[in-house]
Formats: structure tokens, C-alpha cells, sequence
């Protein structure tokens, strides 16, 4: 299919594009992914509840009862402790190989990716939680930069090789824009439409057709470069790779929403009844037998005001009160059942203080975290995959620029998962190890030390400078 779809076929053949997007956007795998992203950003199922009756066989909405609508942001609270479980501390990209020349290139690599791809790497995770999949965009912008982006997944139509999705072979992305037809501001979609070498751009038309765009060149190369002295001499370049890299949730890329949803709309209509019953019902009810007043509201008045009423003059006559008891004890059962399953089955820690106690032990922790590191340590095998292929580019690119012949498949990823700790108890323990295991281990598991090497550093030139002193008679070394 992916052999049709190219610029030098007839207009006639980009309604395979438009196939393409029209089952994409009502595809269930996109819906889902909206929905997650909607959760994600607290705007749950419930804010859109109305409280209906039906008269005649017409659903009309009731406004005189209380419509509260009680959301509660479990998923976005289990995204955050993921995200920043997985990637909250940097990711360490090293060179297996020793010597300068690995020096060299794990620095250019860190480069190149700086402190910007630690929030892009927050993004990149949150958005897999949310839906999936997502991906990220290699590119070499108009200054010759090594840049990347993260593309949200629904706008990204992958297309594979096989049924078994082993080889991208090509990537439609198609996004909103508006654009000015006549007097009137319309929007439309537009579509890249991606292989190994190219890139063409096509545009929907006022009759839902698409047609390519009209840049030039269209298509184009991935980038091109010049010489300073003839820039209007153009070289053509490619990635010889589809420069979109994906990072799934995992292996079926089910965006975590799906283990959880109807737990949470299920806590938030709950909630949501027993505040809209507290509003409406009142804690007491009168019963009047003989009551000499014309209305409900003159009754509620004497009482307020008088603290006292007329009834008639018959024995049957009184008044009583009845207390409405509202079922609490079995609501907050049910809700704090539905709490736990969310957490259980969303893979979360739920940090309420009695789940902690006072000062759990380092193993009591690891319990807790149990279910997050299972969840994590998923995403993180899937994440060195998407990290190998970001390193391919980011070779390509040294390589290119530097002249040099750096092989991407040396480099190395090393994830420092977030973790409440039991400091001192860490603590005591790194002494006990004292002799055991190396000096290096013990200050890469130390509470308090964040980069081991800077640490090594730090004590040998405290240790070179004591002993200094102590050359020059002005401190003694003690043991």
C-alpha cells in the first residue's frame, strides 16, 4: 500500500490517504487514547453527568436536584508516581568502550540531548501511560541543530512491513490547521506522509479529498545541507531510517487507563450520589397530623422563629420528627474498596499515612513498591528499546558533524528509579557493607550521594588536601 502512496502518483491514488484517516479518527485505539489523555488532565466522565427524568417518553433534565460532580484524579496521580518513578532522575547514557574517544562521544551525546531531554523524556512517559504508545521526532532544523519533538500518537498512523509489525515502512501524521478560504478561516487537516528517505505533504480539500501541498519541493529530504560559500547549492540528505521513534506501554500498547476506568467512574458517581443526598434530603423530616397553618413554609417558619406551632383541637393531632439515615457506613465500604482495587489493579502506591505507619523499613517500602516497579520496569525494557533507535540518530548526526566513525549500538542507558527510602536506615546499612563490597557500590546506594564519580572526586581531594596540611605541619592526620 505504502508504494501508492507517493507524489508521483495521480491525485486519484491520496484516497488511500483519506481511508487511512477517516477509519483512524473513529478508530476504538484512538478513542481510547483521547480518553486517557482527558483523564490525564482531570476531565473524567462525570463532569458530563446530567440528572434526567422522563416525562411523556422525553428525557428532560431535572435542574431543581443537586448535581454535584465529584472527580477524583486517581489516574493522573498514578501517571506522576510512574513517570517520576521511571525517569524523575536523569537518565545516565554511557559508552561501553574505554579511553578518549569514548569520553569524547558519551559528551557529545549528552550534548546533544542536554537537560531538555529530561522533561521531553517526562512527556514521552506520561504520554505511553496515557495512551499507549507515543512518539518522538528526530529532526535537523534551518541551522543545522540536532532537535527533537514529541509528536502526540494520535496523529501518527503507522504503517509496518508484516502483520507481525516488525519493520515501519512508512508513518502518516495528519494535523489540524486553519487556513483561509475566501473571506472565511476554515480547518483542515494536513498529512506528512514519511518513508526512509522522504517526506511529502498533502493537504484536505473543501470536499474532504487531499491533494498534495503546494510547497516546493514536494516531496523533500529529511534535511538539507550546504557549504556557507554556495548556499544555494542544496545537498539532499536522509536518515535512511523513518526518523519517528516509538515508545510503547507495553508489549500490546494498552494505555493504563483501560485497568482502572470503571473503578474511578464507578468512585466518582458514588461520591458524587451520597454529596447531591445530603444536599437534598434533610436530616429531619416533620409528620404533621392537624396542623392549623396554610404551608409548608409558615410551619418552617414558627419553628425557626417561635419554636412552636397551632395544631387543631383533635386528639388525632400532633406533630413528630423522623430522622432519614443515610446509608454511610456501607458507601464508605464500598468506596474504600474501590480505592484499594484502583491501586491494586492501576499498579500505583497509595500513599495514604496509615499505609505507611510511622517509619517503615526499607523492606516494608519495597513492598509497597512493589506493584509500581512491575509496572515500571515494563515501560523501562520498552523504553532502552526506543532509546537504542533515539541513538541511532543522534550518531548519525555526530558522525556527520564531527567526522567521526562512532558506533550507536556502544551506547548504554542506566535508570535511577525515585523511591521513598528509609534514610537511615540506608544509611546504617552502607556502613555495615564497609569491607564487604566495594567503596564504589556503597556510594552508588548511598542516600545521599547523587553521582558517584563527582562523589570519588570530592574525597580525593579532601584526602589530598588533609595530608597537604599535614606536610606542612598544620594538621595532623588521624585515623
Amino acid at each position: 500500500m505504502v508504494d501508492f502512496l507517493t507524489a508521483d502518483s495521480p491525485i486519484s491514488d491520496t484516497s488511500v490517504i483519506k481511508d487511512y484517516i477517516d477509519e483512524d479518527l473513529e478508530s476504538p485505539r484512538k478513542t481510547e487514547m483521547r480518553k486517557g489523555s482527558d483523564y490525564f488532565k482531570a476531565k473524567h466522565d462525570i463532569l458530563q453527568r446530567k440528572i434526567t427524568y422522563l416525562s411523556d417518553g422525553q428525557e428532560i433534565e431535572d435542574k431543581s436536584k443537586s448535581n454535584h460532580k465529584l472527580m477524583h484524579p486517581f489516574f493522573r496521580m498514578m501517571v506522576l508516581q510512574k513517570t517520576g518513578y521511571v525517569v524523575g532522575n536523569p537518565i545516565v547514557f554511557s559508552v561501553e568502550d574505554k579511553g578518549t574517544e569514548a569520553e569524547k562521544f558519551e559528551q557529545r551525546i549528552n550534548e546533544l540531548l542536554g537537560e531538555v531531554f529530561d522533561d521531553k523524556a517526562n512527556m514521552w512517559v506520561q504520554g505511553a501511560a496515557n495512551k499507549g504508545v507515543e512518539w518522538l521526532h528526530p529532526y535537523i532544523d534551518k541551522d543545522g541543530n540536532f532537535k527533537y519533538v514529541i509528536i502526540p500518537a494520535e496523529q501518527i498512523i503507522p504503517i509496518y512491513d508484516t502483520e507481525y509489525e516488525e519493520e515501519l515502512q512508512a508513518i502518516i501524521r495528519y494535523y489540524s490547521m486553519t487556513v483561509v478560504d475566501g473571506a472565511q478561516k476554515r480547518t483542515r487537516y494536513r498529512v506528512e506522509l514519511w518513508d526512509k528517505e522522504k517526506v511529502t505533504y498533502f493537504m484536505q480539500q473543501a470536499d474532504n479529498t487531499y491533494a498534495l501541498d503546494a510547497i516546493d519541493p514536494n516531496p523533500r529530504y529529511h534535511w538539507y545541507s550546504f557549504n556557507t560559500t554556495s548556499p544555494s547549492e542544496m545537498k539532499a540528505n536522509s536518515w535512511g531510517r523513518i526518523p519517528f521513534i516509538a515508545l510503547e506501554n507495553n508489549d500490546d500498547q494498552i494505555p493504563d487507563l483501560r485497568f482502572t476506568k470503571t473503578l474511578i467512574d464507578d468512585y466518582d458517581l458514588n461520591a458524587s450520589d451520597f454529596s447531591n443526598n445530603l444536599s437534598d434530603i434533610q436530616e429531619l423530616i416533620w409528620i404533621l397530623k392537624g396542623y392549623e397553618g396554610t404551608s409548608l413554609d409558615e410551619f418552617l417558619a414558627n419553628i425557626k422563629t417561635k419554636k412552636a406551632i397551632t395544631l387543631e383541637a383533635d386528639p388525632e393531632s400532633g406533630a413528630e420528627t423522623a430522622r432519614a439515615e443515610l446509608p454511610k457506613d456501607a458507601r464508605d465500604s464500598h468506596l474504600d474498596r474501590l480505592e484499594d482495587n484502583i491501586f491494586i489493579f492501576g499498579m500505583g502506591v497509595n500513599m495514604k499515612t496509615d499505609k505507611f505507619g510511622n517509619s517503615p523499613s526499607g523492606i516494608a517500602l519495597k513492598f509497597m513498591y512493589a506493584l509500581l516497579d512491575l509496572n515500571a520496569n515494563i515501560l523501562i525494557r520498552k523504553m532502552k528499546s526506543s532509546l537504542k533507535e533515539l541513538m541511532y540518530f543522534v550518531t548519525v548526526y555526530i558522525n556527520m558533524v564531527d567526522k567521526t566513525s562512532y558506533d550507536h549500538t556502544k551506547v548504554k542507558f542506566t535508570f535511577n528509579k525515585s523511591m521513598i527510602t528509609n534514610t537511615s536506615e540506608a544509611i546504617d546499612n552502607a556502613q555495615k557493607s564497609k569491607g564487604v563490597i566495594s567503596d564504589k557500590t556503597i556510594l552508588e546506594n548511598h542516600p545521599w550521594v547523587d553521582d558517584a564519580g563527582e562523589e570519588e572526586e570530592r574525597i580525593a581531594e579532601e584526602v589530598g588536601r588533609i595530608v597537604l596540611d599535614d606536610e606542612d605541619g598544620d594538621e595532623d592526620v588521624t585515623e
